[in-house]
């Protein structure tokens, strides 16, 4: 059914716009990878560790929470995976903040040298997180071009023997001194 309105609003099929593969750079994926895993391994860890918690004694409201925070600490992996700043900035304060309770909590630092480790991968995640979305920016302010150009296609570059022999504005002349036949 068309409409015959003259005054109607037109309608045109628009294909979305196609983005072109750009490649990340590794100096900013590789982080981000070993962000959102270190955040799957901090998740298994507790989850195995509150398990097993369980298992040993009744459960309580401590055991709970821990499945609160797997549960947490998995939302905030995905959010790493899809490469969300705000995702890695929470898990990085998240980290250290529930590092800085647990040790006032127990009175006395432990795990000191794992924990420094896991926030060195958080950091490093955020900040590559953050390089990520401004390398998407700037490829969208200066996007790549499109396809090649036809004059960059070797089938029409002149061949450097052809030029080479050939003397400057006399058709014919191959420049051996010989006529072409």
């Amino acid at each position: 059914m068309t409409d015959t309105n003259p005054y109607s609003t037109p309608a045109a099929a628009i294909s979305a716009m196609q983005v072109p593969d750009i490649e990340i750079p590794e100096e900013i994926a590789r982080p981000i990878k070993h962000g959102w895993v270190a955040a799957c391994v901090t998740g298994a860890l507790t989850l195995v560790l509150t398990l097993l918690s369980q298992f040993g004694a009744s459960a309580n409201r401590t055991e709970l929470w821990n499945l609160l925070d797997v549960g947490l600490v998995a939302v905030l992996a995905f959010g790493i995976y899809r490469k969300s700043r705000i995702a890695a900035t929470l898990m990085l304060c998240y980290f250290a903040l529930s590092k800085i309770l647990m040790m006032i909590a127990e009175g006395m630092p432990t795990g000191l040298v794992v924990s420094f480790i896991f926030l060195i991968f958080y950091f490093r995640a955020t900040v590559a997180t953050f390089r990520y979305h401004r390398f998407l920016r700037e490829v969208k302010r200066n996007p790549p071009p499109p396809r090649r150009r036809l004059s960059d296609d070797p089938f029409f570059q002149a061949s450097p023997a052809a030029s080479a022999n050939a003397a400057p504005g006399i058709p014919g002349d191959t420049g051996t001194g010989t006529p072409m036949p």
